[in-house]
């Protein structure tokens, strides 16, 4: 053996390296006598269990949820509904009366577990009682219940149904299956209308704003609460006497943000009078406009938790609070209200306390949890204040000594635990016991400077068993859309909707870095909103890949970089500017603004694209051109595969895949059927993670899988390299 190096060294330094190299040798038998480790792979996605609608009953004593797999040999997704004492160690029950159940929620004073089912052909209120085993029906109206809340006396009863109007065929029928010429409205037929069977235009779904809030409180009869609009939410007072509504009111312009404009209204239940509480005005002439949402009341107080919304434009809006005492609603000027701010991500779930504590179920700096919030404070709450990773789904009990909920991190799969006041938390489900077991990849937060000093955050996940000999690794960039969709501190989270493999790229020797650049939510008001949609994103993206070069955990000469919907924009659009990408995979996304401009109908373009873009196509297309990242392909040699539905981006996307051509790069696309914006068939959902990890394999490791069902893949590929 040829150790020149060995030869020439001095007797202290080699004695040295003969202890190292003992050392070695001792570790290498030690690791021969452990189990051998099983790591987390593309099938373990399917056996991953997540959870959904937890109910927990007013004394605490019961818990309802949902399981939600995805099973590969019936090809379809899964749903179990269980019930369960909230013991410990006590097993859940499947009851089969339940199984068809939604909207769950225990009658409060109860242990009758109320749901909405369609199973005698149009959406009714049940209830199950867990002490008898038997099944009562609530309703039994014409039209579908989309939304109902008992009332604290467990009697008083809300609820909305929905008169599904006419439409007569959509579009797509009329095409498939008509017999004369059909006229085509520009401004709101879009591409979906020739595509998607299952498409519903922005226009018609507007027009079905037919939502009648119902009450029974004083004997059997429903009787309906006259509102001039359309009811989206409404809570009930602790005296059971009125009802917060939200709705749209039917003054409100026809626009596609219009859904989310509502004002507030209170109900008295006694003088059955609606009276309006606070009136949302939209956007116009460059002013902001401003709605009202939530309308949850403090226990036991005549006072509600209101959200006042500024919105300046359909993409920039930002929240306030307060809370309204409710005794002279009739006359009550909201305006003249102290307002506070709030900087949590949009999608939050907030419980009075009392009339000075408010609970927040939001995410914050991409870790969804529970928060405390006060007129001068904003904290994590003490519940969960020693709980790794994120939290979320909370239900509390009547008198807030217990809530559930489900817990998980991007390295521990997702389970339900419950808190009680002076006992603590435990877990109360094992349903992923063995994908906890699995070895998955070491993940962490990373913060780096964008390009103007901004501190930027992201994720990242190194593979398995790594040493800082191994590195620098291969690495995947990854880019969420939304815009604004914050990737979180959660197991898995985005495989359901775009089945990219993050943790199996890991387990196969390479790292993935998600990006949360700016124009995410949950990192506070000014980090939401960039200057520019082509500039400080794309910054943020090339500054994070930079500073995990220098650091040497990423290979410069293996970068990869990936994205889905808005990602699938942004992602190219970064590449073009960097061409230093070995590999890429992009799905759902939009090369050419010019195309998706003539593709979508003229009220989308008019009320999202030319504001998003500034001036409109027509008066200056110079921005569309230089917002489409396939008109700048030329001179990149990045390998890309190119993935979409057929019933959403695939024709959209036709031109990603003939510019690449075009610019020689190598290039497959793929086209998935019966699939729109997301895949949902769980074989396609594993085709589609496959073919994305042999992909990055392929391009940035020089791997082959060996199945031989794969030869013609490879061969195609390894044609594009030579």
């Amino acid at each position: 053996m040829y150790t020149p190096t060995f030869q020439k060294c001095t007797t202290p330094f080699r004695f040295l390296v003969l202890l190292v190299l003992l050392s070695l040798s001792a570790l290498a038998a030690f690791a021969d006598e452990q189990p051998e480790t099983t790591h987390f792979t593309i099938d373990d996605y399917f056996e991953l269990k997540r959870f959904s609608q937890l109910a927990l009953s007013s004394d605490g004593g019961w818990i309802t949820y949902v399981v939600e797999s995805q099973s590969l040999t019936e090809n379809k997704n899964l749903r179990h509904v269980y019930i369960s004492p909230t013991k410990p160690d006590a097993e859940p029950f499947l009851i089969d009366e339940i199984q068809d159940g939604r909207e769950f929620a225990w009658i409060p004073g109860t242990h009758k577990l109320a749901f909405l089912s369609a199973r005698d052909g149009v959406t009714q209120i049940y209830s199950y009682d867990s002490s008898t085993k038997t099944l009562q029906q609530h309703t039994d109206g014409e039209h579908p219940v989309t939304r109902f809340r008992f009332a604290s006396d467990g009697v008083s009863l809300a609820y909305l149904t929905q008169e599904i109007p006419d439409m007569g065929p959509s579009l797509f029928d009329q095409m498939q299956n008509g017999d004369r010429g059909i006229l085509i409205n520009a401004d709101t037929a879009s591409l979906y209308d020739f595509i998607n069977p299952n498409w519903t235009s922005w226009s018609d779904q507007a027009s079905q704003r037919l939502n009648a809030l119902w009450i029974v409180s004083a004997g059997p009869a429903a009787s309906e609460a006259k509102v001039r609009g359309d009811i989206k939410d409404f809570h009930w007072s602790t005296d059971t006497e009125k009802l917060s509504v939200t709705y749209i009111a039917d003054d409100v312009p026809t626009e596609i943000a219009s859904d989310l404009r509502t004002s507030l209204g209170i109900y008295d239940v006694r003088d059955k009078k609606f009276r309006v509480f606070g009136t949302a005005l939209p956007p116009s002439d460059g002013q902001s406009g401003t709605y009202y949402t939530d309308g949850k009341w403090v226990p036991d107080q005549n006072k509600i938790f209101v959200q006042r919304i500024n919105e300046k434009d359909m993409w920039t809006r930002n929240g306030e609070w307060s809370l309204v005492d409710a005794s002279d609603y009739q006359n009550k000027n909201l305006s003249e209200q102290t307002w506070q701010p709030i900087e949590t991500s949009s999608q939050n779930t907030f419980i009075p306390l009392d009339g000075s504590r408010i609970y927040v179920a939001g995410m914050v700096n991409a870790v969804r949890s529970l928060y405390q919030m006060t007129v001068s404070r904003f904290a994590k709450s003490n519940i969960v204040k020693d709980v790794k990773g994120s939290t979320s789904f909370f239900q509390f009990n009547d008198d807030f000594q217990a809530t559930v909920y489900v817990n998980e991190s991007l390295t521990h799969p997702p389970e339900i635990h419950i808190w009680r006041k002076g006992r603590g938390s435990y877990q109360l489900t094992h349903f992923n016991e063995a994908i906890a077991e699995k070895t998955v990849p070491v993940a962490k937060e990373v913060i780096w400077k964008s390009k103007d000093g901004t501190d930027v955050h992201g994720w990242l996940m190194e593979p398995v068993g790594a040493t800082h000999f191994d590195k620098p690794w291969p690495m995947i960039t990854y880019i969420n859309g939304g815009p604004g969709v914050t990737m979180p501190d959660e197991f898995a989270f985005f495989f359901n909707y775009w089945p990219y493999p993050f943790e199996a790229y890991a387990t196969n020797g390479m790292a993935v870095f998600i990006v949360n650049y700016r124009g995410m939510m949950s990192f506070g008001t000014k980090y939401a909103n960039p200057a520019k949609i082509d500039g400080e994103p794309v910054d943020d993206i090339l500054t994070g890949i930079d500073y995990l070069v220098e650091k040497g955990i990423a290979d410069p000469d293996r970068l990869a970089i990936s994205g889905q919907s808005h990602g699938a924009w942004l992602a190219p659009l970064a590449m073009t500017r960097n061409g230093s990408f070995r590999a890429a995979s992009f799905a759902e996304g939009v090369g050419n603004f010019v195309t998706i401009h003539n593709l979508m109908s003229g009220e989308v373009n008019r009320e999202v694209h030319d504001i998003y873009f500034g001036p409109g196509l027509y008066e200056d297309a110079s921005r569309y051109l230089e917002l489409s990242p396939e008109l700048y392909f030329k001179g990149l040699n990045t390998a890309v595969l190119f993935e979409a539905g057929v019933q959403s981006a695939a024709v959209s996307m036709l031109g990603y895949s003939k510019a690449a051509q075009n610019a020689g790069m190598p290039t497959e696309y793929i086209a998935y059927p019966k699939t729109g914006h997301g895949i949902t068939i769980p074989r396609l959902r594993r085709e589609s993670a496959m073919r994305n990890l042999d992909w990055f394999r392929f391009w940035l490791k020089d791997e082959e899988d060996p199945d031989p069902a794969k030869a013609k893949q490879y061969a195609r590929w390894r044609a594009m390299r030579n």
